[in-house]
């Protein structure tokens, strides 16, 4: 969504494509892209320990967890993994019923995943430490900048 600075007047929803933006300010901006992957890491790393899971697992229970209802395969794109690497992943998380596989759609044989009653309860903590992350940056930074850091990363994994 254009910010009203980049919008004629009655137009919505365009964006004026004069926005100009240093290289300096996009290496800023993916430094601190990088250094908020690396603070998901460490919430995840903190809670490892309690839900007993490896990070590549609990990652994809964090993924599941924020994207329900993802097939197989879209799982396998929305986090690179390999074929191999998600079934072995998607196996030890169905053997501690941690996740559920629903047959939906007209085929059959696609599965949409979401995460059990007791997946949600292990990833409750990680998900607090997560939320609790997310709002003290949001109220460091003002509410102003709660839309526009949305449309930034919306736009940034279309």
């Amino acid at each position: 969504m254009a910010s009203e600075v980049n919008q004629k007047p009655g137009e919505t929803g365009r964006v004026d494509p004069r926005l100009f933006l240093r290289e300096e300010e996009l290496d800023n901006g993916i430094a601190l892209l990088l250094a908020s992957e690396r603070a998901i890491a460490a919430a995840l790393r903190r809670n490892q320990d309690t839900t007993g899971l490896n990070m590549p697992a609990l990652r994809l229970m964090i993924t599941i967890r924020f994207k329900p209802g993802l097939t197989v395969s879209e799982l396998r794109d929305e986090t690179g993994a390999t074929t191999p690497t998600l079934a072995r992943l998607l196996g030890e998380l169905d053997k501690r019923h941690l996740v559920h596989k629903k047959t939906g759609g007209r085929d059959a044989r696609r599965r949409r995943l979401s995460l059990s009653e007791e997946g949600e309860a292990l990833i409750a903590p990680v998900v607090a430490d997560l939320r609790s992350a997310m709002r003290e940056a949001y109220r460091e930074a003002g509410a102003s900048a709660v839309a526009g850091t949305r449309a930034v990363l919306e736009a940034l994994t279309r």
